[in-house]
């Protein structure tokens, strides 16, 4: 690889090649956390019960075709991966899973505690015939604690009890929408790390160990900053109208679209922001100019910046924050991302075409390496595609397989 800083010459060896996963996870938390090691070139195989991830089927909830050929809900937590369906319920199902572990490197999985020990899939037993293994468990609450065996998903371990859709509602209002898979790719991140921080330990012990990660601890930690804030008596939700800073909220333009202002360093900006942005200078020099005198007039300032921001479009308010060298943005829903050209200039979105042949758009893993090869997007795999490739993988004769089938331990 070039040592020059302009990258001329790409690594075209994939970051993770040689490394091998075995992911036995349903939804979304985990199985994205399989799909990034998958984009960095791991080989991933994903264990299926006969009825396929519950992703394949639930689609429809957001307007997503749920066919064979176009899935989008299991297609955007699984690309990349090698599939396989095994009932792991039973004995032989079970031992299935641990011959694959033999060779491979990291398991992940979000299956609940007490089904994992039945089927002794729980890390003390993995640990035990295969101790180079890094087990990465994806929790809801914790593997202690008196809700450490709760069902959980997103919206109530990460969204409720995390205390972000709380904090992100208007005061005074209903609770904020909760957007599913949000808290869940964050975990799905965070477990990545603790799999790569383990895998560095095990380069030198030789030894695995278990990585957990929780819906509800992703939420503390992401709102660090308002829960240790509310020792201090600073609580969530807050009004836009009582910001902690007049300047560090959002206001309506005249052509509907909100704006957001970023507005941190109060006093060196306040004089561009009232000469450039809303053309008054008599602001200058007033009790709203410095950041320990405007703490006390909050409300009122804001009352008066929303009379001034409705007087002009969002156009129009950009290029003067811009010219001042202020922080914004204009509030984007999804159907405006799609269409950002910052996303498409840095490959945050790609195009992919589903076996069907119909082309779509999909976000790509957040973290890049600007000097490596691109790789080749790999479609979600089919229900079990890849049963018997894997399984021959690793021993299993033709008369094994066929007597697995018969059983229905495997497709």
């Amino acid at each position: 690889r070039s040592s020059d800083l302009g990258g001329s010459i790409m690594e075209k060896r994939k970051l993770l090649e040689g490394l091998k996963v075995i992911e036995y996870a349903n939804f979304v938390a985990a199985p994205i956390s399989g799909r990034v090691l998958a984009d960095w070139g791991a080989e991933v195989i994903k264990i299926e019960p006969a009825f396929g991830d519950t992703t394949r089927a639930v689609g429809m909830q957001w307007n997503f075709p749920t066919g064979e050929d176009e899935c989008p809900l299991f297609e955007m937590e699984n690309s990349g991966k090698k599939g396989i369906v095994v009932d792991t319920s039973s004995p032989e199902g079970a031992k299935i899973i641990l011959k694959l572990l033999e060779d491979a490197d990291i398991f992940i999985t979000n299956t609940r505690q007490k089904a994992l020990v039945k089927s002794g899939l729980d890390y003390e037993s993995v640990h035990k015939v295969a101790p180079h293994i890094v087990y990465a468990h994806l929790l809801g609450y914790g593997d202690k604690g008196p809700a450490k065996d709760n069902p959980a998903f997103d919206y109530t371990a990460y969204f409720a009890r995390g205390g972000v859709a709380a904090s992100l509602m208007e005061k005074g209002t209903s609770p904020c929408n909760s957007a599913a898979a949000f808290g869940d790719h964050y975990a799905g991140m965070n477990l990545v790390s603790g799999i790569m921080a383990a895998l560095y330990n095990k380069s030198k012990t030789g030894v695995g160990e278990k990585v957990t990660v929780s819906l509800f601890h992703t939420a503390v930690f992401g709102l660090g900053l308002y829960v240790n804030a509310a020792q201090y008596g600073y609580d969530m939700p807050i009004s836009r109208r009582e910001p902690p800073n007049p300047l560090n909220t959002f206001y309506k333009c005249s052509d509907d679209k909100w704006i957001q202002l970023a507005f941190f360093q109060y006093d060196k900006w306040f004089p561009g922001f009232c000469d450039i942005v809303v053309e008054r200078p008599d602001l200058k020099g007033s009790k709203y100019s410095t950041m320990k005198s405007v703490v006390n007039y909050v409300s009122e300032f804001v009352e008066m910046m929303e009379k001034e921001f409705i007087k002009r479009p969002s156009a129009e308010w950009c290029k003067r924050l811009q010219e001042a060298g202020i922080p914004y943005e204009i509030l984007q829903q999804p159907s405006d991302i799609i269409q950002d050209e910052q996303c498409w200039a840095n490959d945050f979105l790609i195009k992919i075409k589903y076996r069907n042949g119909n082309e779509r758009i999909m976000f790509t893993n957040p973290v890049q390496f600007p000097y490596r090869e691109a790789q080749e997007y790999v479609l979600s795999p089919l229900l079990g595609e890849h049963t018997e490739e894997v399984l021959k993988d690793v021993g299993y004769t033709d008369e094994q397989l066929k007597e697995l089938r018969d059983k229905k331990v495997i497709n």
